[in-house]
């Protein structure tokens, strides 16, 4: 009985020492030469300078009729308001049959030009939302057809009398 005892306190005082190890070594092996700081994807996407986003210039209409046929269409499709103001929409859907938490996200930006308003739109993927993982990914080329098809529609609308 007291060697049963002895071995098992053996044991535990090993399992002990090991888990010691194994986290001491582990705390020892980081490189610091990396920059373990590295910034975390924010929830706003941040519009990227070098990647061509479809857009469309739309005349004779007005940034609010404009922002109320994209809020409408993409409300429609199901699609709930993330953010909103007079010239900038973002839009996300939570994506279904994913193993990772996975977020659509759609901004549109207009600018005034000389010719009308000048509507852009970029798509982005987000995995993780919300959590210290969360990783942003635009995939705006990859869809890049599909908006512009949907931008023309826009234009078509505002040419209707």
């Amino acid at each position: 009985m007291m060697i049963a005892q002895s071995v098992r306190f053996l044991q535990k005082s090993a399992a002990i020492l090991v888990t010691a190890i194994v986290c001491t070594l582990s705390a020892c092996s980081s490189n610091p030469a990396t920059n373990n700081n590295k910034p975390v994807a924010t929830s706003d996407p941040v519009q990227k300078e070098n990647q061509i986003a479809p857009s469309i210039i739309i005349k004779a209409r007005s940034s609010k009729a404009i922002t109320e046929d994209i809020i409408r269409y993409r409300t429609g499709k199901g699609m709930k308001i993330r953010s909103k103001s007079n010239l900038r929409l973002e839009f996300m859907m939570t994506m279904s049959n994913t193993t990772v938490p996975t977020e659509a996200r759609m901004l549109y930006v207009l600018n005034q030009t000389e010719q009308g308003w000048r509507v852009t739109a970029r798509v982005y993927q987000i995995t993780h939302p919300g959590s210290q993982q969360e990783k942003v990914q635009e995939i705006t080329a990859a869809v890049s057809d599909k908006l512009a098809e949907e931008l023309a529609t826009y234009a078509k609308i505002s040419s209707k009398p």
